[in-house]
């Protein structure tokens, strides 16, 4: 039952709020926190400085119910998607599937 717990907590549920990141503006190493409308949801910019200094963009964007849905960063010329909620919940259904199949010896090929 974790499985499906975990599923819905994925579905439905809030990693991180826009309003908490509002209050990564006030850390010493960040830049900026922007928020826009995309007509979506919101898309929230962050910019903060790591490692010697160097610059790092996150990118969040949320659905109509502050859901985050993707998080990617940009350090320089590189992008990386950090999460995904579709692929996430993809992952966990597959999971869920091969779970149930090593467990119902009816459903192994």
């Amino acid at each position: 039952m974790s499985h499906i717990h975990e599923l819905y907590t994925l579905i439905e549920g809030h990693i991180i709020t826009p309003a908490e990141l509002l209050s990564n503006a006030k850390l010493p190493n960040y830049e900026f926190v922007k928020f826009s409308n995309n007509g979506i949801g919101l898309h929230v910019e962050a910019c903060c400085r790591v490692d010697k200094g160097k610059q790092v963009l996150f990118n969040y964007y949320f659905d109509e119910k502050d859901r985050l849905q993707k998080l990617v960063m940009e350090s320089g010329t590189t992008s990386e998607v950090l999460f995904d909620r579709i692929v996430e919940v993809e992952k966990l259904r597959s999971k869920m599937r091969t779970t149930k199949r090593n467990s119902d010896p009816s459903l192994r090929n």
